[in-house]
């Protein structure tokens, strides 16, 4: 019988689709998800056209109408006003007594001192009939300060008659009177030794020594004569600034200067100048606004002095890039034998055993020209070799031509790419940089904000 031949064949894998599509939904996600998630965000900025201020600040001094007044007799005070606030002539403005129990049962009773339904009425008949004669803005000014000068002189009758009452219930008379305003203005309590100082009598010390001020609205115990309040008595005033003489020659021709008082208002006035020995002086002259400077003595006048218009950038989208900054006369252009026409250096190499030297062209891409130089990526070619002038007359390393330019990074192609800026001025966040520079900035450019977290010429999207 013939011996059969058995043959083993291999059995073919089964390949488990589970496994193939849980290896597939992984590389997927690991695509997706973790690599965005660990890229570092570029937040993306628009350049656009825009204006920046130069701002020099300067010691400024306010100067205007004041009247100080003292306490006739000693005792403890008692204001009827607060800072700042506009006072008519014979207004009750303080009381002064001996004890202060009567102030003490003043205050605890002052909240039950209301307007009775026929002063209400009175009132708003005041109201209408004052409102009426108002005919414009200024008008309305003023009579918005009579509604309420007609309205305080009402609750003072009614604060003196408690007061009254107060007295004659407790026999609490000791030594008790109130003083009334000798003329009207603007209260305030801050009392320095300036309140004499005009813009003929002031020196240039009183810029330089330390200014202090007392606050005289307090509960303590007054000796007959001490200072009590005064009095702002005009609406003029005036700002005395001492200049630079760098900011005088920029002011000097001006009538109307435009400034910021305490980094806060900014503000447009008349402005003349003087000069006391060799320091020159520019006195602002003002017409309003002088309630919101009854605590002020001194100040910082920012002057806006020039107006530039350009490119704003964020301070934050800025960096630094290596150059190479080297003469024109280093660089050497040829056509080549498909007309092309090239542009490089010439590098110079040494042979170490021979001493021969050796001379090669190296093409190479020019970022920028200016005054004689052409500025050259230092990515482009090692700072350890030598170029050399096109007769061989003078050779030079290329480190020592290294230079750092200024710049942002350019996003608008997906992404980042090195673009020069040339300041023109510089602020807190932005900075004002020219318009329509060779390698540099266009109006509307997309740039990464934070220029730290770009690496030059990776993708950002």
């Amino acid at each position: 019988m013939a011996r059969q031949k058995t043959t083993k064949i291999k059995q073919r894998k089964e390949v488990n689709i589970g496994v193939v599509i849980f290896l597939f939904v992984l590389v997927y996600l690991i695509i997706n998800v973790y690599v965005p998630l660990s890229k570092t965000e570029i937040s993306i900025y628009e350049v656009s056209p825009g204006k920046l201020y130069a701002r020099d600040s300067f010691k400024g001094m306010i100067v205007r109408e004041e009247s100080v007044y003292s306490t006739p007799s000693s005792g403890y005070i008692n204001y009827y006003f607060k800072e700042g606030d506009k006072i008519c002539k014979n207004e009750s403005v303080y009381s002064v007594g001996t004890d202060k129990t009567v102030y003490e049962r003043l205050n605890s009773e002052k909240t039950g001192i209301k307007l009775s339904t026929e002063e209400t009425a009175d009132l708003k008949d005041y109201i209408n009939q004052t409102y009426s004669k108002a005919s414009d803005f200024e008008d309305y000014s003023v009579v918005h300060d009579e509604i309420l000068q007609y309205y305080r002189r009402t609750m003072d009758n009614k604060v003196m008659i408690k007061l009254n009452e107060i007295i004659a219930g407790t026999g609490l008379n000791a030594g008790f009177s109130i003083v009334n305003s000798e003329r009207s203005g603007i209260i305030s309590y801050y009392i320095d030794n300036y309140s004499n100082v005009n813009t003929t009598n002031f020196n240039n010390s009183m810029f330089e020594e330390a200014y202090t001020s007392e606050y005289t609205y307090k509960t303590d115990m007054f000796e007959a004569g001490n200072t009590v309040y005064k009095l702002i008595t005009s609406d003029d005033w005036n700002i005395i600034v001492k200049l630079s003489d760098e900011m005088y020659s920029k002011l000097q021709d001006k009538t109307k200067v435009s400034f910021t008082i305490d980094s806060a208002q900014k503000l447009t006035a008349p402005v003349t100048f003087m000069k006391a020995g060799n320091v020159y002086y520019a006195v602002i002259s003002m017409n309003h606004y002088v309630a919101n400077y009854t605590k002020e003595r001194f100040v910082d006048i920012s002057f806006d002095t020039d107006e530039n218009s350009g490119l704003k950038i964020p301070v934050s989208a800025l960096a630094y890039k290596d150059y190479y900054r080297i003469p024109a006369s280093y660089f050497m252009t040829y056509k080549s034998d498909d007309g092309t026409v090239r542009t490089g250096l010439t590098i110079e190499r040494i042979d170490e055993k021979t001493g021969e030297k050796t001379y090669g062209f190296f093409e190479t891409k020019i970022f920028w020209t200016d005054q004689g130089y052409n500025y050259v990526s230092t990515d482009l070619i090692s700072s350890g070799e030598y170029i050399t002038k096109p007769d061989h007359t003078e050779s030079s390393m290329l480190y020592l031509f290294t230079v750092k330019l200024e710049g942002a990074y350019n996003i608008n192609n997906g992404y980042a790419v090195f673009k020069r800026v040339e300041r023109l001025e510089t602020g807190t966040e932005y900075v004002l940089a020219k318009k329509d520079t060779v390698s540099g900035l266009s109006a509307y450019d997309h740039i990464a904000l934070k220029a730290g977290n770009v690496v030059e010429g990776a993708v950002i999207y």
